[in-house]
């Protein structure tokens, strides 16, 4: 059986090959196996893709799914059959429900689907008092969210009449591959952005005059932020995206201002300064959040082995992963806004979803914004 690797053995690898750059010059000799590293970095990538022919649902009583692709197109009603099943190498250009519908000549479908779905959503919470969203983070398998999102459905006190779960799915890629790593960290951060601005977004413009608690791990913080405010993307990627897969960044819809009362629990934030920055070229102030946004509370934890890349100083390079590792840049962000708070996970050395929620400091986090627990 082939070992499912975890976001800290991705960081593992990415550390490992930056520190191999510093010593480049003593491996010329050692070029054949540079040349295959290359080679399979390619292989054993895994897109996160639904298990469900029917990824977007209700489920009685209080549950809805919500599954969006690499560029937050929501899979539609039996998507294998019109999309199939990407391919293992983790290529950005290789797949996507936007490409391929424009190659067959379906976007009409797909845009469609999308807004029946997003008006049946909007129906389906209009009763609802509380919505509770969870975003998860970078390498997880459908089965480890999974186990993740059920233990804090158990955890919340929850009222199936007033209070609905909004399970959010991206496509935060997973490896088996050891050499992979580094190769899905680079393409997942722009997949959480997208997943954000097209998916997230999207979701909660549905939603109007609620308490919103939205509760992430890891670079889900990025889908967060991306749904928030405008994400920052660079002119290449911007270009290549439409190209390619026929989505056009620059007409994204803005956040709505629904009414709501947005509340943030970002659990090992796996982001840094730059992703609170200003997205206007040459612009380096910081952004602006709507009204509706009441408390980003996060976590810091200076022991946890992912964030700091296992070097510690490669926590703001590499993009940047610094917000959940130290105080310095929580302590800039406070400069600027005051909805941030922090609660110290420091002398955990795990990064893992399922161990950040059974802290007993997730418990306080809860109590702290107003949340019953069972």
């Amino acid at each position: 059986m082939i070992k499912q690797l975890g976001d800290g053995d991705v960081l593992s690898i990415i550390s490992t090959i930056f520190s191999l750059t510093i010593f480049q010059r003593y491996m010329n000799s050692n070029l054949r196996y540079l040349i295959i590293l290359i080679f399979c970095s390619s292989c054993g990538i895994i897109h996160n893709v639904p298990i469900s022919q029917k990824p977007n649902s209700f489920v009685k009583p209080n549950i809805s799914n919500s599954f969006v692709d690499q560029n937050g197109n929501f899979y539609p009603d039996n998507w294998r059959k019109s999309y199939g099943n990407p391919p293992q190498n983790g290529k950005r250009e290789a797949y996507s429900l936007m490409k391929i519908a424009t190659d067959r000549g379906i976007v009409d479908e797909l845009n469609g689907f999308e807004v029946k779905k997003l008006k049946e959503l909007k129906e389906h919470v209009k009763s609802k008092k509380r919505i509770f969203i969870f975003v998860h983070g970078f390498n997880a398998t459908n089965q480890e969210v999974n186990e993740s999102y059920g233990y804090i459905q158990k955890l919340i006190k929850i009222n199936a009449q007033e209070d609905e779960i909004i399970r959010f799915y991206w496509d935060g890629l997973s490896i088996t591959n050891p050499f992979a790593g580094v190769k899905v960290w680079f393409t997942a951060t722009s997949f959480s952005q997208m997943a954000g601005e097209f998916g997230l977004r999207r979701v909660l413009n549905a939603i109007s005059n609620k308490d919103i608690y939205i509760i992430s791990h890891s670079r889900g913080a990025s889908v967060v932020l991306s749904a928030l405010s405008k994400p920052s993307f660079n002119e290449k990627f911007i270009k290549e995206i439409k190209e390619v897969h026929n989505v056009d960044v620059e007409k994204a819809s803005s956040l709505s201002e629904n009414q709501n009362r947005i509340t943030c629990i970002m659990l090992a934030p796996a982001i840094g300064l730059i992703d609170f920055k200003s997205n206007e070229m040459g612009n380096d102030s910081f952004c602006s959040f709507s009204p509706q946004i009441k408390k980003i509370h996060i976590t810091t934890n200076n022991t946890d082995k992912m964030l700091k890349k296992f070097v510690g100083f490669l926590a703001d390079k590499l993009t940047p992963t610094d917000l959940g590792y130290k105080d310095d840049v929580y302590n800039e962000l406070i400069k600027h806004y005051t909805c941030i708070d922090k609660t110290d996970f420091s002398g955990m050395e795990s990064h893992a979803f399922n161990q950040y929620i059974r802290n007993p400091k997730f418990k306080t986090m809860l109590k702290a914004n107003g949340i019953a627990l069972r």
